[in-house]
């Protein structure tokens, strides 16, 4: 029972607070232009403030760990390679393969999982994940665009994709953050009390605006390949990830980072990506929905059982 209630006090809140995001979608209490705002304000600003805010807040020299930032993203490489390999005998159409390759590695880790760790783990644990994710997404976005390249339908423009993955304020507002806490700026209180109150509307309303986002008309448009995604993304992925890490010597916080990094949904910009690089984008949101739905019960699953084993 202990077990449970810990797993449960850890995802559920997410999922309530994106079945509210839901609710007020259909209900139609919410326009869809607050939402494309919302959406647009927790990308650009709130998240990154958030990860500035509690990046530059701990002590980067007790946090940073470089052969766990190594060995988590070696171990996503190693995933993307066995995809590579594998997804194109399984499925046929190239253009719906890389999608799938896609959609089976990138996860949104910056909208669900760091919500999710920051009711597991204490403010130390939760900066060790955030520096996974400031190293985190430039490899997703550049593993994007070789995978969405080789396997595309057209040539994408690679040189808006390479400027926006540049210019991404999660990368920005995060490795911003570590070179605050690693150089040790002395940042006044006023300007960082203004970044956190801005950083706390983040995870609410991206939560929001992510239940919201959930259509069961996209999935149903390709059942099959999209079913073939969402088992890679949230039941595969974190498999593997958690197998490899353990063998790895990891545990405890570690391997809770490494399960939410690998089994988060599909990142809802996996879409914009696909429909600039000429990929499927339906089969794209697809996955993004599917996978956004049933990642809160596996993720409760794999916390539980993390919790079970004592690892």
């Amino acid at each position: 029972m202990e077990n449970t209630i810990f797993a449960a006090n850890g995802v559920l809140p997410i999922f309530f607070v994106m079945i509210i995001g839901n609710i007020l979608k259909n209900k139609k209490i919410l326009s869809d232009e607050f939402y494309n705002s919302a959406s647009k304000f927790v990308f650009m600003i709130a998240t990154p403030a958030l990860l500035f805010s509690d990046t530059a807040s701990v002590n980067f020299y007790e946090t940073f760990d470089f052969k766990f930032v190594a060995s988590l993203l070696g171990t996503l490489l190693v995933f993307v390679i066995l995809l590579w390999i594998i997804i194109p005998a399984v499925v046929k159409d190239r253009v719906k393969a890389g999608a799938v390759i896609h959609c089976g590695y990138r996860s949104n880790f910056a909208i669900l999982g760091l919500p999710l760790l920051k009711n597991l783990l204490d403010i130390s644990g939760v900066a060790k994940a955030e520096i996974i994710l400031a190293f985190g997404i430039p490899l997703f976005n550049v593993v994007a665009v070789v995978c969405l390249s080789y396997f595309s339908s057209a040539k994408g423009d690679y040189k808006k994709v390479l400027k926006n993955t540049i210019t991404n304020p999660l990368i920005i507002g995060a490795l911003a953050g570590v070179i605050c806490s690693a150089c040790k700026f002395e940042i006044p209180a006023v300007i960082t009390k203004t970044i956190s109150y801005v950083g706390d509307t983040a995870l609410g309303i991206g939560l929001i605006v992510l239940g919201a986002s959930f259509d069961i008309n996209k999935f149903l448009k390709s059942f099959k390949v999209t079913f073939l995604a969402t088992i890679v993304k949230i039941v595969i992925s974190p498999l593997f990830g958690v197998l490899c890490m353990y063998l790895l010597g990891y545990r405890n916080d570690e391997l809770v980072i490494t399960f939410v990094y690998m089994g988060s949904s599909t990142a809802i910009n996996s879409f914009i990506m696909a429909k600039e690089m000429k990929s499927d984008e339906e089969l794209t949101a697809g996955a993004v929905v599917c996978t956004t739905g049933f990642s809160i019960l596996t993720l409760f699953i794999g916390i539980y059982l993390l919790k079970l084993f004592g690892m």
